[in-house]
């Protein structure tokens, strides 16, 4: 495990909690109190039940309402948790059930800030209507290493995100990382093998995973992945995981590492793992209506393997509109599937460096990050995958017979993904150069090329509408 001089990242981990706006503990008025103990009772429910194998379900999420959820505006929260100060646990709090101590203060951020955070981390769950089922405050109760990385995890997460303070050092938050780590190496050189590698060890180390990933330790994030992927072999494989939030959540951290930095990712990485099979409902049948809009020009060339994966993603793009559309909400189990199906096949995939399908295979990369991984808009201190997309542009404007629609998606895509458009003075020319070859004059005549190729309208329209604002296209028309 890492040291405490290694990994001084941050990782939100949200709740399902309402937020309390309340600047102090022993003022919180009577409906504050009462909505704080309603929510530790449950807590307090829930972990004295273990469910039967035979009632976990595949989601980590249960169906919330059918409205789409705003994207955050972090701004908006800046002053919606209390300064970090020292202070007794008051009457409101002091009957929570923790393993260790834990400031006040830091505990009312998390119940505050978990709303924020599950909407920053989980933008499509969210904006299609789920609310994530994270139970993640109460199952560390018992657990003080985790308690200790938690609050370590979520300060790192308002300073980072909401204080936009990237550099600094919170003591507090630091305090909680060293006896949290010093915990959890207490536990693993213990002689309780079974403790060593239960959901809640590995849900520490992936936490840790996760906020050096977070702050660009790359090095310390594979270290913690490695670790974890030695306790899932020892717990029998994945399978031993299936119905559980924690296999999703370790299999996002996999992929976000290895995508971002190039590298091997620890999970499906030898013959004996098969990728798990596309979702059925995703894939191209003879009778299929969606067949038609299927981009044939473009895949009728492609790989076999790639064209799949494009066809796939497509068809995912246009369930999730049209049940956005229509209010009928497509379940998180494909959104999984999808996810892992899609980019560790991606990631197994290859070709030339200056062909047109490793430019296809890197846009969809880059796409796929921004659907199922990527922070809301957050873009991470990491330069593999917008090094090689860019260059793989750059080598694509070489080649003949390449459309300047499929330049215009692949270019946004980069934008919304992984480039920082206000640094990136080359793709604002090129995506003026390919707007206007595709003589685009309006955001909406944008938007069509976009969709038709893939493009998600409650994840894409704001910034996407952003970009186009950049470019200065339009000529009076909206």
């Amino acid at each position: 495990m890492a040291g405490p001089d290694e990994s001084r990242g941050s990782s939100g981990s949200p709740a399902r909690m309402p937020f309390i706006i309340s600047s102090n503990v022993e003022k919180a008025d009577p409906a504050t109190r009462k909505l704080i103990r309603s929510h530790v009772m449950r807590g307090k429910k829930q972990k004295r039940g273990r469910p039967d194998n035979g009632q976990r379900t595949t989601s980590w999420g249960t169906m919330a309402g059918r409205t789409q959820a705003a994207r955050v505006k972090l701004e908006e929260v800046m002053e919606m948790y209390t300064p970090l100060v020292p202070g007794r646990v008051g009457s409101d709090l002091s009957f929570i059930e923790f393993a260790d101590e834990i400031e006040p203060s830091m505990l009312l951020n998390a119940l505050k800030v978990s709303t924020v955070a599950t909407r920053v981390i989980f933008p499509l769950i969210t904006g299609i209507g789920f609310q994530v089922d994270n139970k993640g405050l109460y199952l560390i109760g018992p657990d003080a290493a985790g308690l200790h990385i938690t609050a370590f995890a979520m300060e790192g997460f308002i300073d980072r995100i909401l204080r936009h303070q990237e550099n600094s050092i919170n003591p507090a938050a630091m305090l909680h990382f060293q006896k949290g780590l010093r915990l959890l190496r207490e536990r693993l050189s213990g002689e309780d093998d079974e403790t060593k590698i239960s959901d809640s060890t590995i849900g520490v180390v992936l936490k840790l995973a996760s906020a050096a990933h977070f702050n660009g330790d790359y090095q310390t994030s594979k270290q913690h992945m490695e670790g974890i992927r030695k306790m899932v072999d020892l717990r029998g494989g994945l399978d031993v995981f299936k119905g559980k939030h924690l296999l999703v959540e370790m299999l996002r951290c996999d992929l976000e590492i290895a995508l971002l930095n190039g590298s091997n990712h620890v999970f499906f990485c030898q013959p004996s793992e098969p990728v798990m099979e596309y979702p059925e409902k995703l894939l191209p049948a003879s009778d299929d209506t969606m067949c038609s809009q299927d981009n044939i020009e473009l895949i009728r060339n492609m790989d076999n393997n790639l064209a799949t994966a494009w066809r796939v993603m497509r068809r995912f793009c246009l369930l999730v509109n049209l049940g956005t559309q229509t209010q009928r909400l497509i379940r998180l189990e494909i959104i999984h599937e999808t996810m892992t199906a899609v980019i560790y096949r991606l990631l197994h995939m290859g070709f030339a460096a200056s062909s047109i399908d490793e430019t296809v295979r890197h846009g969809l990369l880059a796409f796929s990050h921004h659907v199922f991984l990527q922070w809301q808009d957050i873009k991470l201190p990491y330069h593999h995958l917008p090094t090689a997309y860019r260059n793989c542009i750059l080598h694509l404007k070489l080649v003949d017979g390449v459309s300047s629609q499929l330049m215009l998606w692949l270019l946004m895509t980069g934008a919304n993904s992984v480039f920082n458009i206000s640094d990136e003075v080359w793709l604002r020319e090129y995506l003026r150069e390919h707007a206007d070859r595709c003589q685009v004059k309006t955001w909406k005549e944008m938007q069509d090329i976009l969709k038709s190729f893939m493009w998600i309208e409650l994840l894409d329209e704001q910034p996407g509408k952003h970009i186009y604002g950049l470019l200065n296209l339009d000529k009076g028309r909206r």
